[in-house]
């Protein structure tokens, strides 16, 4: 299940608006400026090999982004499967809410905000 909230019914350009279900979440790295904390980017590389939809696309990066829940570790997401989404416009930032199995098949959401993201394709 793909949503997309939007004002317009417009999709951003990076969005994959065709899904990304089953996609194999390779890894996840954070990435901090030393000049600015708030200058910051999440990058998950996937593999979309295995994916009903959007099979070119092979890493995701979320900038400026937060984690909704302070404690959440972002390594349960190495290994895991991306199952469905939903990303909301909130102002001038967006709002990702993941759905996906770990490693271990266990259901698990991730809510972050960002500012912007770039997905990279082949």
């Amino acid at each position: 299940m793909i949503l997309l909230k939007q004002t317009q019914n417009k999709f951003p350009e990076w969005y994959w608006t065709h899904g990304l279900h089953d996609a194999n979440i390779v890894s996840v790295m954070k990435k901090e400026s030393d000049w600015n904390p708030r200058d910051n980017c999440l990058i998950l590389k996937i593999d979309c090999d295995g994916a009903l939809f959007e099979a070119d696309i092979t890493e995701i990066r979320f900038y400026n982004y937060k984690i909704k829940a302070s404690d959440f570790d972002v390594n349960l997401l190495n290994g895991g499967w991306w199952l469905s989404d939903e990303v909301v416009t909130k102002g001038d930032h967006y709002l990702l809410d993941l759905k996906f199995d770990t490693a271990k098949c266990k259901t698990k959401h991730l809510e972050i905000t960002f500012s912007r993201a770039e997905v990279i394709r082949e």
